[in-house]
Parts: C-alpha cells; sequence; structure tokens
C-alpha cells in the first residue's frame, strides 16, 4: 500500500508541475492585469492534493487512478479555457470543486448500489424520471448552439440530459436483469425511440447517439444476443437516413461531413476552422500561447480538443487520448470485476456512455463522424457535463471499493 501511495504521489506532482509551467507561460505571454493566474495557479494544485490524499484515506481499496487521471484532464482543460475565455476560469474551477465533492459522495452511496436493483417499482420511476427530465426542455428549455436541451435559472444553465443519462443506465441494468425475452426487448426498443425522438425534436443528435448506442451495448452485453445488435444497428441506420431526408439540421451536419468546403463562411466554418487548427498544430504544436484557437467558434467547450491539438500538436492530443483509454480500462476492470449482474450492467453503462461521448466529440471535431454537440469529459467548459462525468467515476469507484472489500472479507475468513 505504502509503494502505491509513494507512486500515486510521483503522479500527482507531474501534474502539478505541467500545471504551474503552464501557467507561468500564459503569465508571461498574456501579461494580465492583477495577479489572478498566480492565485488560480496555487488554488487548483491544493485542491487536488486534497482531493488525493483524502481519496487515499477514505478509499485505500478504490480506483484511486480515477483522481490523478481526471486531475490531469482538468488541468488541460483549465489551461486551455483560460487561454480562449479567461472569464470562463472561476466558473471552471467552482464547477471542479463541485465535482470533486460528488465523486466521494457517489463513491460511498454507491458502494450499496444493490439497493438501487431492490427498489420496488424502480423501473418505472427511474424511466419516468428519465422521460421527465428530457422533455422538461421542450417545455421550459432554451436553444443554445442550435440545441433546445437547456434550462436556465437565475443565471445558471443546466442540462437535464447529463443527470437523464445516469438515471436511464440504472433503469437499462434493473430492466434488463429480468426481462431478457424478446417481446421484452421490442417494449425495451419503443421506449428507446420515445427517448430518440424526443433529442430529435431537440436537435440534440449527440445525446440521441449516446442513450441509442448505448442501449444497444447494454442489449449485447445482457443477452449476447448478435440479432438484437444487428437489429438495432440495422435501425440506427435506418434512422439516420430517415432523419437526414425529415430534418433540415440532420441534413446540415451530414453534410457538412461529407465535403466541409461546399459552405465556409457559413453552414461548414466550426468544423473547416477546427480542421485548419489541428493542421497547425503539426506534430509538435504552435506552442502554448502563440495559436490562434480564438478562430474556432465554441472553442472553449465544444472545440477545446481542436485548441489543443493546435497549441500541444498531435503529440499532446494522443496523450489525451490514452488518458481516457486508461480510464476507459479502469472502467471496464471494474464492470468485468463486479461480482452480480446488476453491478456489471451499471458498471458496463456508465463507461460505456462515458467512452462514447469521448469518441463522439474527438470524431466529430476531427471529422471522423459527422458533427455534434457533446462536451469532451473533464475538459471542456461546462457544469453540467463536469458534475456528472465526476459522479460517472464517483459511481464506478464505489462498485469497484464494494467488491474489493468483498474480497478482503473472503480472504479474512481463510
Amino acid at each position: 500500500m505504502e509503494e502505491y501511495i509513494k507512486t500515486g504521489s510521483k503522479a500527482m506532482k507531474n501534474v502539478f508541475w505541467i500545471f504551474v509551467i503552464a501557467f507561468l507561460l500564459l503569465f508571461i505571454h498574456n501579461k494580465p492585469k492583477g495577479f489572478d493566474t498566480i492565485y488560480f495557479t496555487l488554488a487548483f494544485p491544493i485542491l487536488i492534493y486534497i482531493v488525493y490524499y483524502l481519496h487515499v484515506r477514505l478509499f485505500p481499496l478504490g480506483e484511486i487512478q480515477f483522481i490523478i487521471l481526471t486531475s490531469f484532464l482538468t488541468e488541460m482543460g483549465l489551461i486551455m479555457i483560460y487561454r480562449v475565455a479567461p472569464d470562463l476560469l472561476i466558473k471552471q474551477i467552482v464547477w471542479i470543486g463541485i465535482g470533486f465533492t460528488l465523486y466521494f459522495i457517489s463513491s460511498y452511496i454507491s458502494k450499496y448500489y444493490d439497493l438501487l436493483y431492490k427498489f420496488k417499482y424502480g423501473e418505472a420511476i427511474y424511466i419516468a424520471l428519465t422521460i421527465a427530465l428530457l422533455g422538461s426542455t421542450l417545455i421550459f428549455g432554451r436553444e443554445i448552439g442550435g440545441a433546445k436541451n437547456w434550462l436556465t435559472f437565475d443565471g445558471i444553465y443546466v442540462q437535464p440530459a447529463e443527470l437523464a443519462k445516469i438515471i436511464y443506465i440504472i433503469f437499462l441494468a434493473k430492466y434488463l436483469c429480468t426481462r431478457r425475452e424478446t417481446k421484452d426487448i421490442i417494449v425495451l426498443g419503443l421506449i428507446t425511440l420515445v427517448i430518440v425522438g424526443i433529442f430529435v425534436l431537440e436537435k440534440d443528435l449527440g445525446m440521441a447517439f449516446l442513450f441509442y448506442i448505448t442501449t444497444v451495448l447494454l442489449i449485447f452485453v445482457s443477452t449476447s444476443n448478435l440479432l438484437y445488435t444487428a437489429v438495432g444497428i440495422g435501425l440506427f441506420v435506418l434512422g439516420g437516413i430517415i432523419s437526414y431526408f425529415l430534418f433540415w439540421h440532420v441534413r446540415v451536419r451530414i453534410e457538412a461531413w461529407l465535403n466541409p468546403w461546399m459552405d465556409v463562411p457559413g453552414k461548414t466554418y466550426q468544423i473547416v476552422q477546427s480542421l485548419f487548427a489541428i493542421a497547425a498544430g503539426g506534430f509538435f504544436g504552435t506552442g502554448l500561447g502563440m495559436g490562434h484557437p480564438e478562430y474556432i467558434p465554441v472553442v472553449a467547450s465544444d472545440f477545446i480538443f481542436s485548441a489543443i491539438s493546435e497549441e500541444f500538436g498531435l503529440l499532446g492530443a494522443i496523450a489525451i487520448i490514452l488518458v481516457y483509454f486508461v480510464i476507459m480500462y479502469r472502467g471496464i476492470k471494474v464492470a468485468l470485476n463486479a461480482k452480480d449482474e446488476f453491478g456489471v450492467l451499471v458498471a458496463t453503462g456508465l463507461i460505456s456512455m462515458f467512452s462514447l461521448q469521448v469518441f463522439t466529440i474527438i470524431g466529430g471535431v476531427i471529422k471522423f463522424i459527422p458533427l455534434t454537440g457533446v462536451t469532451l469529459p473533464f475538459v471542456s467548459y461546462g457544469g453540467s457535463s463536469m458534475v456528472t462525468s465526476f459522479v460517472t467515476l464517483g459511481m464506478l469507484n464505489g462498485i469497484a471499493l464494494k467488491e474489493e472489500q468483498q474480497d478482503v472479507q473472503l480472504k479474512s475468513q481463510y
């Protein structure tokens, strides 16, 4: 255990020095008035060190890698947010602080995740909450960035779909634990189509993709039925074709993906600027503070990966992707180690939704897939996504804690 803690401490020191050096470079380059940069340079490392040692003391058997990796990702996000939108820095640090707090709370609560399965009428309540959260933006929502998926409360913007992701995964896990007949899968498919339909009406293609593909993946994990999976993928392709002809915003996204040069000043401006930024970065980047990420629209949220690619280069972008791969690996390991089926499905759903979100936004900004409006977890600016990402890893940590504690108890009996 001592060697384990020592290795983690070295990793946190590396995270600390990356953050300090980057902010000092920006301080010298930007020459801001006042010493706000220095204050934040000190505040964030103190925060992550406190979080790290709390994790070691409270959850010595937990997934400490989650804290180390998310600390690196959040610091990269803060560096780029200060670079492109310094006014958002304080808000982002506040959201990160809230996220870390909820990580610990969800880690503790999720040790008792089996209570969610035993909860009477759980399926009906979980799906009702999911649809209510998603439907609330249809009635009371505000359209931002082309999608009507936000609620506002005194200037605070909340995306209900982020919370709905976790509740929906719990619903899927409970449903699929006991219902695997063809008729049950058809009912689940109809429920999923209702949810996807809500997203289509809200013009939120990214979330529609995440919910639908996560459902198909969990059905396959639960049933191992390739026919269900093939039908699910076939319906996805068919739905995409129909949406292309029925909805203008879907057609614009597809056409911009197929030919980004067709309307550079208009419809395809975002993706073209993203590609220019990535190309300008080359292998080693233009250097922190030396690029022009300000040319990219909504760069602090949807296109922050493009800004990182420009100033840190291909190598920096690959480093970010590798960190996500390690998080995915740890999440899959938690799912494989879970002792009961409900835990397996919840963990699989959580890490699948997280991984698909990373794939969707990175794939979109590099023009691998059509562009959608989801955020890059832990890196992009945004409160709802930041908090949900921390809760997701907190729940995975809680599931891992329960399994580790059970193993320790079994070993102590022999």
